[in-house]
Order: C-alpha cells, then structure tokens, then sequence
C-alpha cells in the first residue's frame, strides 16, 4: 500500500508506457522489504528541466532517465559521477537530502559485464545517450577499434570517442553497415522487427531493444539462429542496468534474481554459458 510515508522513485522519458522497469523495480522493493514505489513519468523534452528539478519539490528519491533525455540529463543534474562524466549520459539520478542531483550512468557496465570486450572489434549501431555510454564504457574495456553506424549523430559520437581515446582505431560507417568485421555487435538503437546487421556464427551480440512480452528482437532471433557464443538480449540489459540504479537509490543489494523474474517469468535465469550460447535465458 501507498502511505504518506512512502518513497518515491521515477522513470522520465518519452514514451514511457512500454517500459517494464516499473514491474521490476517494484518487485525488487517488495523483496527487499522496502516502502517504496517505482512510476513511469512522461516528460516530453522541453519540459525535462522542469520535470528533474521537479523531483526534489515532490519528494523523490531518483529517477531513472530514459529515451530521449540521457545526454540532455547530464547536462542539468548538480553532480556527475565519473562515469557519467566521462560518457557524457545519465540513465540514474539520486536526490540528495539537500535537493540537489547526482547523475550517474549505469548503461556501460550493464553491457560490458556480459560479453567479452577486451581486445574486440566492436560494431555499435545508434549514437544517441545510450550508444555514448556504452562508447566510453567500451573504450575504458580495453576493445581493439569501434566502429559507428547511425542515422543521426555518428560523426557527433565519433569525434566524442577520439577526444576520449585518440589512439583508439575508429570508423563511421553508413547505415546500414558491413558486420563482417565485427567481434561484437551491439544494437542501441529501438529497431526491433527489422534486422539492422545480419550475425554471423562466432560473434558476439547484445541488443538494448526488447519487446515487452519477452518475444526476440529481429535481431536475437538472428543471432540464436546463428549459434552465436554470447547473446544478450534486452531484458537482461534492463535487469543488469535497473540492479546498478537500485543499489544507488537504496545502498542496499539488489535482489537481481527477483528482477529477472518478474519480467521474464517463463524463463529464469541461468548464469552457466553453454557453447554455442546465450545469457540471460
């Protein structure tokens, strides 16, 4: 039950109706025997200034930040934590007690941790807030070269990575692009039902995209068929990225097996890699 002595925690983004996060933060509350609730607000962006300084006025402990705000967020929250700093993307802001703003980003670690970059030729399709963390938190993984390929803010994203790693090999590729090359492919894009880049056998693939009723994107049914060695869905990004923001609004663990079953139900997880494989089913 909701009481006035209840916490409060948002999801700001336009749109936000699809988003399973609430279902998971919520179940991850109750486990952890927390009075708290997890809301979707629909902030369209003129209004997200408004809508974050907003947070503290209603008593809000955080929020996550969702499509399309996460560059714009970093821009407006009173501290950064070195990851958001670096990556210039904020997916998690924590009010403070004195009603300021610390943004961090989850989304890197949340995709890093499941495949194995260092030393990969990495292909990353989309550049917006999540493809720039993701970015940088590739770069800070130790992989070989990046390759970028978007519709929009390819060459932005591009000259953001050379500043970070000048040495680093990097290409801006046309869309669609050639994933020949590539030892990881990851979609931070919202196509879902369309194929972006056709896997091939011994690659691995990551797409942030999910359908909310757990059905593979275009483009993990692609990589299943292709036996590929790592896939990692977009439920299992969500799961990985909403434990991070968890343990930063609570200071307490996230109870991830609990998330991960409330979105996926039907299909619990297994921390085991079998040859060829999958994680996160």
């Amino acid at each position: 039950m909701i009481a006035g002595t209840t916490k409060l925690v948002g999801l700001i983004g336009d749109p936000v109706a699809h988003s399973l996060s609430p279902r998971m933060q919520n179940a991850a509350f109750e486990a952890a025997g927390l009075d708290w609730v997890y809301v979707p607000l629909h902030v369209q962006p003129a209004a997200l200034a408004e809508a974050l300084r907003g947070l503290a006025a209603l008593g809000f402990s955080g929020a996550n930040v969702t499509i399309p705000h996460k560059l714009a967020a970093c821009e407006l929250c009173d501290e950064l934590s070195e990851v958001a700093a670096r990556g210039g993307s904020v997916n998690t802001v924590v009010v403070r007690e004195d009603g300021t703003l610390f943004g961090t980003s989850t989304d890197g670690f949340a995709v890093t941790s499941a495949v194995e970059p260092e030393g990969a030729d990495v292909l990353l399709l989309g550049a917006g807030g999540a493809g720039q963390a993701l970015a940088a938190a590739f770069v800070d993984a130790g992989i070989a070269s990046l390759a970028i390929s978007s519709a929009e803010r390819a060459e932005e994203l591009a000259a953001f990575v050379h500043k970070l790693a000048p040495e680093l090999e990097l290409r801006v590729l046309d869309w669609p692009p050639n994933a020949e090359e590539a030892k990881i492919i990851v979609n931070a894009t919202p196509v879902k039902d369309e194929l972006p880049v056709p896997p091939r056998s011994g690659q691995q693939v990551v797409d942030l995209a999910y359908k909310p009723d757990g059905s593979p994107t275009a483009l993990i049914a692609a990589a299943r068929r292709e036996s590929c060695p790592i896939v990692v869905d977009g439920l299992e990004v969500l799961v990985r990225q909403g434990a991070a923001s968890f343990e930063h609004w609570t200071g307490i663990e996230a109870p991830i097996d609990v998330m991960r079953s409330a979105i996926r139900p039907d299909k619990p997880f297994r921390m085991s890699r079998r040859s060829p494989g999958e994680i996160g089913f």
